[in-house]
């Protein structure tokens, strides 16, 4: 049975989405940025498993899990002087994702950003127009305890004095699955049927011709 969403949304206050991978597709420039790093140490570039890990993990995380572990602080330091202006062209937005948003800003629905990354956010909002659409934006720099930890979603509720019955989650990872089921809030996968979640998005323009 197709899923319901004009129902599930009209139940729902906010809606708080993942970035990479949900918002933007940016799995190109993680990639060329973490190669970066690690040519600039004279190491191979990633394996697939690794590009998967950095794709849904923080900067501290994946640096520490695709170098060896007393080239960390240099690596560290690599990574802070790459510019993400250099990686920036390599990033889209989702396709749909602009006509969605516009659409649950006319339904008054809350809209948040929960994501791993941390200092990058802003010239991401920046250059794609999005910081009218989305507040609070919580980064791995807003909590003590990123994704796929709680309290996340808990600051993203307190913010909105909302309870978890009230949001939707959308991700597409298992970090953002597992984030969701931590609390609990709702918890619908995009592009990643693989997931245990109550819905899968293949585009935000079904989406948004479903709720029309």
């Amino acid at each position: 049975m197709k899923f319901n969403y004009k129902n599930f949304l009209l139940n729902k206050k906010g809606i708080i989405f993942d970035c990479d991978g949900v918002i933007i597709n940016s799995k190109d420039a993680n990639i060329k940025f973490y190669n970066l790093i690690l040519k600039e140490l004279g190491l191979p570039e990633m394996d697939k498993s690794e590009e998967e890990y950095v794709h849904s993990h923080t900067v501290y995380e994946s640096i520490k899990h695709i170098v060896p572990e007393q080239l960390f602080p240099q690596a560290l330091e690599i990574g802070k002087k790459i510019s993400y202006k250099d990686v920036i062209d390599l990033i889209k937005l989702e396709d749909g994702l602009i006509d969605f948003l516009m659409m649950l800003k006319n339904m008054e629905k809350k809209c948040a950003i929960n994501t791993n990354r941390t200092n990058t956010m802003p010239i991401i909002l920046e250059n794609f127009h999005l910081k009218s659409f989305f507040d609070p934006v919580v980064t791995a720099e807003s909590v003590k305890n990123p994704k796929p930890h709680p309290e996340s979603i808990f600051y993203i509720l307190k913010k909105w004095n909302l309870a978890p019955c009230d949001v939707v989650f959308i991700g597409d990872s298992k970090v953002d699955e597992k984030t969701a089921k931590s609390v609990p809030v709702d918890f619908i996968s995009y592009k990643n049927n693989k997931l245990d979640s109550i819905a899968n998005i293949n585009s935000y323009k079904e989406v948004v011709d479903s709720l029309k």
